[in-house]
């Protein structure tokens, strides 16, 4: 069966000459793993330039039942990146949501509202004129929403510490990574009722809010564990 379909890169490997195994998320099928015979001729319907890294790309796939690997025959550009790749702070948070999207996205069916929201993010990444230091921390709490397991804002003068088993606030302190303390959960508990990407946060506060959203993912996402990209993002004062 052919299908046509709008597709998000996760990931791109290079399996023999000319073959790429491609991992892609797709707006009606979801997780999607195909092979693609890559050319840069002016002939070829499949260029190399084409599946980089969270590319926004349109496809042609020859999908067949109780295969693992589909054929791609087509792909093509929706939306191109014009200053993501020459903007290393943006490039390095490219590839933290990249990171994050093939740890979580596991399903073999389509979510087409999960697939806009990250169309949209990285399409609103690239043309921003504004700062990006907190762009992850707001995509990761996003993500949350489309899994169905955001965090409860429950915080109250009771209920002052955030709990990273429970999802939300409760009277009692936890260590981490099993809780957070309580400037951390009073700063979490801002950013959930606010938007994010307008908070004026210091190094320090941006990576303690980054350390305890993660510490939530790992509770909630199975298989989640650490980001190679993260001292990256440490090293350039975005985490």
């Amino acid at each position: 069966m052919q299908i046509k379909d709008k597709a998000i890169v996760l990931q791109c490997i290079k399996y023999a000459d000319k073959k790429h195994i491609l991992k892609l998320f797709t707006e009606n099928h979801g997780v999607v793993t195909c092979m693609a015979r890559i050319s840069n001729s002016n002939s070829s319907k499949i260029k190399a330039s084409i599946l980089m890294t969270l590319n926004l790309i349109e496809v042609e796939i020859n999908i067949k039942e109780n295969k693992e690997i589909q054929i791609l025959t087509e792909a093509n550009s929706f939306y191109i990146y014009t200053n993501i790749h020459n903007d290393f702070k943006k490039l390095s948070v490219v590839q933290f949501i990249n990171e994050v999207l093939n740890k979580t996205l596991k399903e073999q069916v389509g979510h087409s509202e999960l697939f806009q929201f990250i169309a949209s993010s990285l399409i609103r990444l690239n043309e921003t004129t504004s700062s990006v230091s907190n762009f992850h921390h707001y995509f990761l709490l996003e993500l949350l929403k489309y899994f169905g397991i955001e965090p409860n804002n429950n915080f109250d003068a009771e209920n002052k510490y955030f709990d990273c088993r429970e999802g939300k606030f409760s009277p009692m302190e936890l260590s981490f990574p099993i809780g957070l303390n309580k400037p951390d959960s009073e700063l979490l508990s801002k950013v959930l009722s606010e938007e994010t990407l307008a908070e004026k946060l210091s190094s320090a506060q941006r990576q303690a809010l980054l350390e305890g959203i993660l510490a939530y993912y790992k509770f909630h996402i199975p298989g989640f564990n650490d980001l190679k990209c993260l001292e990256v993002l440490k090293e350039i004062s975005l985490a």
